[in-house]
């Protein structure tokens, strides 16, 4: 009767640790695409305000523009 028990608790914290473990992987992967998304739409909105910022500058040193 014990040795059944055992057995029923073993199978219970095996099914346990394996789907805790497939949880765990999920969301490692999610993080990880999640991180990837945010540098890449950083990159390029770092990118789009630079290439602004260059505009801005460019238009400034227009030397045939009238404003001082």
């Amino acid at each position: 009767m014990i040795a059944a028990l055992a057995l029923l608790a073993s199978a219970g914290n095996a099914a346990f640790f394996a789907i805790f473990g497939l949880f765990v992987v999920a969301m490692v992967v999610l993080v990880v695409i999640v991180i990837v998304w945010a540098v890449r739409h950083d990159i390029a909105g770092r990118r789009e305000w630079r290439q602004r910022q260059e505009a801005r500058m460019q238009w400034n040193d227009d030397p045939e523009d009238p404003s001082p």
